[in-house]
């Protein structure tokens, strides 16, 4: 896997993961959890093809930290 297609991949799981924790009771666990990937996921949408991917929405917004 090259380094654009690490990213698509990242992409789709994190976001994969952050719709699964929504689904769960908020506690400090899912709250750190939810924190660590919408992060990255801030830092990986600084990437120029980003919105390409499914980027383009503020994602803190969608997934609540």
């Amino acid at each position: 896997m090259n380094a654009e297609e690490t990213l698509i991949y990242i992409i789709g799981l994190f976001t994969y993961y952050l719709d699964e924790l929504n689904e769960f009771e908020r506690n400090d666990f899912i709250h750190g959890e939810t924190t660590a990937y919408v992060e990255t996921l801030e830092i990986i949408q600084m990437w120029k093809f980003a919105k390409l991917h499914g980027l383009d929405y503020e994602i803190e917004n969608k997934y609540k930290i």
